[in-house]
């Protein structure tokens, strides 16, 4: 078990672009299961190489307790890396993919033995031990490569997207198998996905990255429930958050609505930290309250019209179209609405709906810096 620091730690393929990872600060504690999560192309993959030691790191440094291994090789930082392809010998057999790197090494053959056993046991793979990889199936190969960087005992996992190839029924029960096997293990682990429902599931805690900047580290929570800034707000969450920009500050209060009537709930203490008089809000879909219909229209209500309707079983989340006003200074961005509906509550494509953000539920962010005011001195 061990710590990962880095410090000001960058990425740079082109210097007339701008870095892949650009000057990062992250300390991972030790034990700790780590999630990198963004968007393709934001440096999460990158970063997760340039701790393996697979990518070069080009400013700055990253250690691993204590000690800087931003010149040492991959092969001696003792970092177990975990593929999206998986990265099977496909003419070797399970036990033999496991016991590889070991031999390599010169591990006593009893010792290798002890390892891979140990390992498959506790990943199921008993039965397959002496199976090739090409008459198995997605999930057990996934395993095989986890039994591969279980038997080193690694100081660091290293787990590029390891789950991608795998259909979601499949996604989800081996998500919850790395997980517990993360905690019974106790290795720090890194690990990337651009998945946000792995990354609110599995990680101690979540960092959230853009264009190669981090934009905030937290537990999953409280990345959710106090979000940085607008992009992790629209990042974290499914359906994702709807956000409304021109929203009115009125005597210390947000208002919305036919006349600005509806008040949202903004604490007098954020209202203050507001650089000027408007805010951006932004409501997720279990915050909005459907209080009307084309044939109970509601005048201090945002009206919407109903589009695709996402029948979840237990849910229904409703795709609506804002319907604004032209001399309406707030605009919804994309134009997008997502409310979580009742199942039982009759919708249909193409109605009117009236609905109104729940009081103390919604977000404030400063329109022009798109910090959440939470966050703003």
């Amino acid at each position: 078990m061990s710590t990962v620091e880095f410090r000001n730690a960058s990425r740079i393929y082109d210097n007339t672009r701008p870095p892949a990872v650009n000057r990062i600060n992250l300390s991972i504690a030790d034990g700790e299961f780590l999630v990198l999560v963004g968007p393709s192309g934001c440096g999460k993959s990158t970063t997760l190489r340039m701790l393996a030691g697979l990518e070069p790191i080009d400013e700055g440094s990253i250690f691993i307790d204590d000690v800087d291994v931003s010149e040492v090789p991959a092969r001696k930082r003792d970092t177990a890396m975990v593929f999206q392809s998986y990265a099977l010998y496909p003419n070797m057999t399970a036990r033999q993919n496991m016991a590889f790197a070991l031999e390599n090494a010169k591990v006593p053959k009893a010792e290798i033995a002890q390892k891979v056993e140990n390992a498959a046991k506790m990943l199921e793979l008993g039965p397959l031990l002496d199976v090739k990889p090409g008459n198995m199936s997605g999930g057990q190969r996934q395993r095989v490569a986890m039994g591969r960087a279980i038997v080193r005992s690694p100081k660091v996992f290293c787990m590029d997207e390891p789950l991608s190839n795998l259909d979601a029924k499949l996604r989800v029960a081996t998500r919850g198998q790395i997980a517990a096997l993360q905690r019974s293990l106790g290795v720090t682990t890194v690990y990337v996905t651009h998945d946000q429902t792995e990354a609110m599931t599995m990680g101690d805690r979540v960092c959230v990255l853009k264009d190669g900047v981090i934009q905030q580290v937290d537990e999953p929570t409280h990345l959710y429930e106090h979000p940085g800034n607008t992009f992790v707000a629209g990042f974290i969450g499914s359906p994702s958050i709807t956000l409304m920009d021109g929203v009115s500050l009125e005597e210390g209060r947000a208002v919305i609505g036919e006349g600005h009537t509806v008040d949202l709930g903004i604490e007098r203490e954020l209202a203050t930290r507001a650089k000027g008089p408007r805010v951006t809000v932004g409501v997720r879909p279990e915050a909005w309250d459907i209080v009307g219909s084309s044939a109970n229209p509601v005048p201090d209500a945002l009206p919407l019209r109903a589009g695709l309707i996402e029948h979840l079983g237990s849910e229904a989340f409703v795709y609506c179209d804002a319907i604004m006003t032209p001399d309406s200074p707030v605009t919804v961005r994309g134009q997008r609405v997502v409310l979580r509906a009742d199942k039982r509550q009759p919708i249909t494509t193409g109605e009117t709906l009236y609905a109104r953000p729940r009081f103390g539920e919604c977000y404030f962010f400063d329109p022009e810096s798109e910090t959440n005011l939470e966050y703003v001195a």
